[in-house]
């Protein structure tokens, strides 16, 4: 299995000493690397200087009116991200920009008429940013195109939230009944809050009939629900067609939630697989926090549970199985979920995610999930180096060529040795050597 890895911000700490960590990373197994956002560390600490020059001339090459972009890069850090990257290329790897359109110029957004999925405006900034970046390979978009999956607002999303102004404008000019989409999700969103003892006894999980009726699933629904799918791809699919305008061929990658996801986010993995060359899915596993499946999970029975306050904590897992499609092994009880991860959890669960992203895409190595274990930045309940073993060795198990870990900044001992002992040579802990970055050197203490 390859390992490629994610130097988040700051960048300061990988670029200053980049040739020692490279060599323990190429002794480990890392192949691939993605950097960014591209913003550099201003003097408080803050990331506000652009890591590469603007150049304005790209936007009027398009028709477009370029900003003006007041901050200016750090020339010195600048030249040394370059040999850096420089160096990473000299070993065959693969590199990528997350966020590319991070410290872009940007221009005067054209009007909806012209640009009604913001193609042209957004790979005109990739235009920016690649000519600067010879290096790279391509890109990746982080959760693009996704619909909310939070029950309600949680991190900046909620699924049944009041559809905004700009987005009912926006979908009546790509074609849509603004009034017809708010009315199938006021329907869901209405039902979700009226379910009755009987109901979730008889309709269940048992069938997508049966469901259908469990969820009172009307024609206004369908239609929202189809629009969320559809205009997600139609967006990819425009965007996907700038970008290949480029004078460079670019690769595309989309960071989506896990596949078990895929169905309210509406970002459907078969469909994407024309679109994108790499799909990113998040092997993100952990309670609580932000994006961890657990923790959405009892986020969604919690709230299905408060706004139905007469059902029993098992019909609202009833509900959450039959609307999302998901059982976790040996969970019963919201308690359960504190007990940390069951060996089926990674037999069985862990498995079949990685299995659906692979059975979407047109080969394996499209599929680079973006693995971590919760604690910062996401927040979530940390899991142990075991449980990241487990998820490699059974993700792997079914056929996963590669991974991405999130991210070197919070990068453990214990985990660096279960992914360099997985991927190339085990860490040999050489207290002056390379040092994971979120453990203390024996030195320090």
């Amino acid at each position: 299995m390859q390992a490629w890895m994610r130097i988040g911000q700051p960048l300061e700490p990988v670029i200053n000493d980049y040739e020692r960590i490279f060599d323990a990373w190429e002794d480990g197994g890392v192949r691939g690397f993605v950097f960014g956002r591209t913003l550099f560390a201003d003097s408080q600490g803050q990331f506000t200087i652009p890591a590469f020059a603007s150049n304005p001339q790209v936007y009027r090459d398009r028709g477009l009116v370029p900003n003006e972009r007041q901050a200016q890069t750090d020339s010195t850090k600048e030249k040394l991200l370059h040999t850096m990257l420089d160096n990473a290329k000299k070993r065959g790897w693969t590199i990528f920009i997350f966020a590319p359109g991070s410290g872009a110029t940007g221009a005067k957004p054209l009007s909806l008429e012209e640009d009604p999925y913001g193609a042209i405006s957004t790979a005109t900034m990739w235009a920016e940013v690649f000519s600067a970046f010879p290096q790279v390979d391509g890109g990746i978009m982080d959760g693009w195109t996704e619909s909310a999956y939070e029950l309600v607002k949680h991190h900046g999303n909620a699924v049944f939230a009041d559809i905004s102004d700009a987005t009912k404008k926006t979908a009546s000019i790509r074609g849509y009944d603004p009034v017809k989409l708010e009315r199938g999700m006021q329907h869901l969103r209405q039902r979700f809050q009226s379910f009755t003892s009987s109901q979730v006894r008889y309709y269940g999980h048992h069938g997508v009939l049966s469901e259908m009726n469990l969820f009172d699933i009307n024609e206004d629904a369908v239609y929202w629900l189809r629009w969320r799918r559809k205009d997600s791809i139609e967006t990819g699919e425009a965007f996907r067609r700038e970008l290949d305008k480029l004078p460079r061929q670019l690769l595309l990658g989309n960071s989506p939630r896990s596949a078990v996801f895929s169905g309210m986010t509406a970002l459907d993995f078969s469909s994407w697989d024309k679109i994108v060359d790499i799909l990113l899915v998040k092997h993100y596993f952990w309670h609580r926090g932000f994006d961890g499946m657990y923790g959405t999970v009892a986020r969604w029975i919690s709230q299905v549970h408060e706004w139905n306050p007469d059902l029993s904590e098992q019909e609202c897992f009833t509900i959450v199985k039959a609307w999302l499609g998901i059982d976790l092994p040996e969970v019963q009880s919201l308690a359960d979920m504190d007990l940390g991860f069951p060996p089926a959890f990674f037999g069985e669960t862990v498995k079949l995610e990685t299995e659906r992203a692979l059975a979407a895409v047109s080969c394996p190595e499209k599929v680079v999930p973006w693995v971590d274990t919760g604690r910062m930045p996401h927040g979530g309940d940390p899991m142990t180096s075991g449980d990241l073993s487990r998820i490699l060795k059974a993700s792997k198990e079914v056929g996963l060529k590669r991974f991405l870990f999130h991210n070197h900044a919070h990068l453990t001992s214990a985990e660096w040795c279960v992914i360099s002992r997985l991927c190339g040579t085990v860490w040999d802990e050489a207290p002056n050597g390379y040092w994971p970055p979120a453990t203390p050197k024996p030195s320090s203490y």
